[in-house]
């Protein structure tokens, strides 16, 4: 990996500041002060056929309380701290469930019910294979699919239906007790308040515990930053399963009372313009995109011609998940600006499941920029974290070398469940989180430059896939976001393999050969071998990051 440094000899380092005062101490705390905040926002839902609902904290608050009362009617059901699977598609359902073992003090741990198409396991395996993983000990909440509910396993069955609270519909009809209803738990900020499941780059995810401190110190953390209050309107687009819809939006808004959207992700990806129209509609001042997303709207600039969407008002989208390309996020700002879509609304983060979601973050510069820009900066880490890059021995490096990333502070997780073996391979002695990401960092801002597991030497230079990806989505023929570049096991000596999806109507053997040359001439190597795929042969996490190494055991000879 090319080195960046200076002429200082300062550590890699980087401090937040203290970590911010919580303005209430759990989450269920935060919940029941914004349903009797007045003049609290609310919440809609965009289900996958484009129909909208909409739904009051009180009326959120009273779903949950249902649902509690329903859990608490099981005879020996679980008990404060009891983990419970949580795996429902229908989002209004999915948040009353949440929040229903948020409120009994048990831990939720939700489960994709739509697992991706490449993924290579159902929803039914998954939520049997999540089970497993947590020791069969987990009780189980479902929507009102019954195939959900059968495990893989039938040496499992009994296990199972002991376990199987049912659905939220069953849970629903049971008589109200308001006895019960008023009796929320007493959690502790270090109680354990979610589990959240990482993608995993193959096989089953690790189950990541956040307390109630970790969620809301970044929640704060983040409005702090940017300056958020009850009057913000957010937009969010990212699974309610995942730490990005749950925890970067779903709660922080609950926490600040705020308006928030909750768009389908399948009804954004069927027509990623949906996305803005919906924004302006909703006057959204917030919003989540990975580069990709960028990438799928400047693909359809020749569509925005006649829209009236008003972005005005959407000074704040949250960039990450993915390496940020400064040419995507350019082009992306230049197509909006007609919209009144300001200059600066994109702000480049990072963050992670581990790390309560984005923890550091920053205002990208289109003036500053340029399309060549290899890296971008990500900014400054949030109060209450601290940053380090360390070789491999775990030394820590001088300013601005690239190195192995780490970090630690108040929303970091203490480690993942029922896994002391990741645990131990995770966390140094001394406390900080291995990341498994390559970074820089310089004037305490921070780069990363991509994952520690995805370099590829080409021509004697070391370049991340992410890099060589984007060099092949600059040909018009090649559809983005399905693009994967890995070094090939196959040739003699060093080369690449590119797996794509073309545009149709496209000519493969041209295409293949054409991109090989274009690769070949950027990157100086002269082996390339290039396979047209199917997009649902493109194994990607719920958010849409390429999982590449799953697609490339599929090829390995």
């Amino acid at each position: 990996m090319t080195e960046h440094r200076n002429n200082t000899i300062s550590p890699a380092s980087a401090n937040g500041g203290p970590p911010p005062a919580l303005t209430v101490p759990t989450l269920g705390e935060a919940l029941v002060r914004a349903a009797r905040l007045p003049g609290s926002g609310h919440l809609t839902y965009i289900a996958e056929d484009g129909s909208e609902s909409r739904q009051t904290y009180a009326e959120l608050l009273q779903d949950a309380s249902l649902i509690l009362t329903g859990i608490r009617g099981h005879e020996d059901g679980p008990v404060p701290g009891d983990r419970v699977l949580v795996q429902i598609d229908h989002a209004p359902s999915l948040l009353a469930a949440f929040w229903a073992c948020v409120l009994g003090g048990f831990v939720p741990v939700p489960v994709s019910a739509d697992p991706p198409p490449a993924a290579g396991m159902s929803a039914a395996n998954l939520l049997a294979g999540v089970w497993g993983v947590l020791g069969r000990r987990a009780w189980v909440v479902t929507g009102d699919d019954p195939g959900a509910t059968t495990p893989v396993d039938a040496t499992w069955s009994r296990a199972w239906a002991e376990r199987l609270l049912g659905s939220v519909t069953e849970l629903r009809r049971c008589a109200p007790a308001p006895e019960r209803q008023a009796a929320f738990h007493r959690a502790d900020p270090d109680d354990v308040a979610v589990l959240l499941l990482t993608s995993g780059s193959t096989g089953l995810p690790k189950a990541v515990r956040l307390t109630h401190r970790n969620i809301l110190s970044r929640a704060v953390a983040a409005t702090g930053v940017r300056g958020l209050t009850t009057a913000n309107r957010s937009f969010n687009w990212m699974p309610l399963d995942h730490v990005g819809g749950l925890a970067m939006f779903h709660v922080r808004d609950v926490l600040l009372g705020c308006h928030q959207v909750h768009a389908n992700h399948r009804w954004v990806i069927a027509d990623p313009l949906r996305w803005l129209a919906a924004m302006s509609r909703h006057r959204s001042h917030s919003t989540w995109a990975p580069n990709f997303a960028f990438g799928l709207i400047n693909d359809r600039a020749q569509d925005l011609a006649g829209q009236s969407w008003d972005l005005s008002q959407l000074g704040y989208i949250m960039n990450g998940g993915e390496a940020v390309k400064a040419r995507i996020a350019r082009r992306f700002l230049a197509f909006l600006a007609p919209f009144g879509l300001p200059g600066t609304a994109i702000h480049p983060g990072w963050g992670m499941s581990e790390t309560s979601a984005g923890v550091v973050e920053s205002v990208f510069d289109p003036e500053s920029s340029s399309d060549e820009d290899r890296f971008v900066s990500l900014g400054r880490p949030h109060p209450g974290v601290e940053l380090r890059v360390v070789d491999e021995r775990g030394a820590i490096l001088p300013e601005g070398t690239v190195g192995r990333l780490q970090v630690r502070g108040a929303a970091i997780t203490a480690g993942y469940d029922n896994n002391p073996e990741q645990n131990r391979q995770t966390f140094t002695d001394d406390g900080w989180f291995k990341s498994g990401d390559l970074a820089f960092i310089r004037d305490g801002e921070l780069t990363v430059t991509g994952r520690a597991d995805d370099i590829i030497e080409v021509g004697g230079v070391s370049y991340h896939s992410h890099e060589i990806e984007a060099v092949v989505e600059e040909m018009s023929f090649v559809e983005p976001s399905y693009t994967v570049v890995c070094p090939d096991g196959a040739a003699d000596s060093a080369g690449l393999l590119i797996f794509l999806h073309l545009r149709p109507g496209t000519d493969h053997e041209l295409a293949e050969r054409e991109v090989g040359r274009h690769v070949s001439d950027r990157f100086g190597t002269r082996h390339v071998r290039v396979i047209h795929v199917d997009r649902d042969e493109v194994p990607k996490t719920g958010i849409g990051k390429l999982k590449r190494a799953q697609l490339l055991q599929r090829y390995e000879p």
